[in-house]
């Protein structure tokens, strides 16, 4: 029934994502980068490619978080690059991943 309890809770989270303006894409993955759910039109060979990358670079962000303080632990990143935010949140099962479109104040 708890399984049950926090995949409803995941579904809601996702429904109130994937209608938030900016929003382009998301995905979940699991720690090994395959894709467990992902945006409606994200196609499935995107939402890999950001899987597999983020998983990296969510690890070795973390090392090196882990290297500067041991007593410390990276759980998000926010990567902004030129057209696009990426929100990467993970704990020990999963990524959750973001990707928003990202306009510089003028």
């Amino acid at each position: 029934a708890d399984r049950k309890l926090i995949m409803s809770e995941v579904e809601e989270t996702l429904e109130r994502v994937k209608v938030q303006a900016g929003v382009e894409g998301y995905l979940i993955a699991d720690q090994s980068g395959t894709v467990l759910r992902r945006f409606p039109s994200m196609s499935q060979e995107l939402a890999e490619a950001y899987a597999e990358a983020m998983k990296h670079l969510s690890k070795k962000s973390r090392n090196v978080v882990r290297d500067l303080d041991p007593k410390n632990e990276l759980k998000y990143l926010r990567i902004r690059a030129k057209k696009h935010e990426v929100l990467v949140a993970f704990d020990s099962e999963f990524l959750v991943i973001i990707i928003q479109r990202w306009n510089p104040a003028s």
